[in-house]
């Protein structure tokens, strides 16, 4: 949790059925309560029918206990965990289109392999 002033930045791990609608009444939750996604990304998990929302959001402790508690009030919410920073990874992926032609693939592999 990384702190910015008196505010604190939360990863929330929300496991939820996966159903229609389901994304926008948790997003709905946030906006609401006035709070401001910083990202969110939603995949399938080992269990047929459960997704996995994965929440990063700014707030102070308070507000988001009380936003945590309404999420585990919606009826497809299953589990809420908060990510403790120390025993999570963060990564991102950038998915990116190059043209290059046979000349210049090459240079392009090379500088791609660098990470």
């Amino acid at each position: 949790m990384a702190s910015t002033g008196n505010t604190v930045t939360h990863t929330l791990s929300v496991l939820v059925e996966d159903k229609p609608g389901v994304l926008a009444r948790v997003a709905a939750l946030f906006s609401r309560r006035g709070f401001n996604i910083q990202s969110l990304a939603v995949g399938a998990t080992e269990q047929k029918n459960m997704s996995r929302m994965t929440i990063v959001v700014t707030a102070e402790e308070t507000p988001l206990e009380q936003i945590t508690k309404q999420l585990n009030k919606l009826i497809n919410v299953i589990k809420i965990i908060e990510q403790d920073e120390s025993n999570s990874v963060a990564r991102e992926l950038a998915l990116i289109k190059v043209r290059a032609d046979a000349g210049t693939r090459s240079q392009v592999i090379e500088a791609v392999n660098l990470f």
